[in-house]
């Protein structure tokens, strides 16, 4: 064995070794340190064995936001994920670092058995850059796939809660009153709401941009509504009754006809498993007479 290869050994030792720690050892908290702070980055637990990794990697992690790996701004898209499944910047950037890591380790490996096997590292070399890379940006795709989730329950939640805040607003009650009783459930809009009236209490009316913020959609034209009746029921501003209104009407309108497309695509898949269905009763039926079965016949 050469050098190299005993190098390339060590090197995949070393790394797998690291991943067996991670899982064995005991974990601390990881901060950066010497770049700006984002009022997200709270921390987050790191493998004792990857904390000094993740400042000395930070510069080659970092250019993903500027070679359009990643698309936006990340605290705005973990804040729109409703902070599922990563909480924090921290989180997001262990992540990616667990991801390149796990690259690298695949990379050793894969140069090794494709060197023994086919006298070449560049396959082993390609599989590791392509796992690398998936696992740099999975992070990514994980939360813009909270984000669409959120926002398919965001909405559907919103007509639930409007409707009720309105029946509490009839019988006399405030703004914040009528949606803090409206917004007891465990949904997305209504964890939204309740977050919303709080932040009001707390910074008065910057709370918007804060929801807008927080949103998973903030072009979504039932939250800027929704948004402007706020402002005009903490300003005293007209309107809020009308605006209220129509967000109703038009929310139940947009429920009823996505349940419409639903039973559009559904019911041709539905009829076609039934046709199937009887097709199939019926060949279990005639089968035996297909094969001759005396026992069904009677003879």
């Amino acid at each position: 064995m050469g050098i190299v290869e005993l190098g390339m050994v060590l090197a995949a030792a070393l790394t797998l070794g690291g991943f067996w720690a991670a899982f064995l050892r005991s974990s601390k908290q990881a901060r950066v340190h010497g770049i700006e702070r984002d009022p997200l980055d709270r921390g987050t637990s790191l493998p004792e064995w990857m904390a000094p990794l993740y400042p000395l990697l930070w510069p080659f992690l970092s250019t993903l936001e500027g070679i359009g790996l990643t698309k936006g701004d990340l605290p705005t898209r973990i804040a729109r994920s409703g902070y599922t499944p990563y909480g924090t910047v921290s989180a997001v950037w262990a992540a990616r670092l667990h991801g390149m890591a796990l690259g690298l380790a695949t990379a050793v490996v894969g140069a090794l058995l494709s060197s023994a096997v086919l006298e070449t590292a560049i396959p082993g070399g390609i599989a590791g850059l392509g796992v690398g890379l998936y696992g740099l940006t999975a992070p990514d795709r994980e939360i813009e796939a909270a984000i669409r989730d959120r926002r398919r329950r965001f909405r559907a939640n919103m007509l639930l809660v409007v409707a009720t805040a309105r029946g509490f607003l009839r019988v006399g009650r405030s703004f914040d009153d009528a949606f803090a009783r409206a917004a007891q459930g465990d949904g997305v809009f209504a964890n939204w709401v309740r977050f919303l009236i709080a932040r009001h209490n707390s910074v008065g009316l910057a709370a918007l941009e804060e929801g807008r913020r927080h949103a998973p959609d903030p072009q979504d034209p039932y939250l800027v509504r929704f948004l402007d009746m706020a402002k005009a029921a903490w300003t005293g501003g007209a309107g809020m009754d009308t605006i209220l209104e129509g967000l109703i009407q038009d929310l139940g309108v947009d429920m009823e006809q996505g349940i419409s497309e639903t039973v559009t695509t559904v019911e041709p898949l539905v009829l076609g498993a039934g046709i199937l269905a009887i097709v199939g009763y019926v060949l279990a039926i005639l089968m035996p007479v297909f094969v001759g079965s005396e026992a069904f016949l009677g003879f």
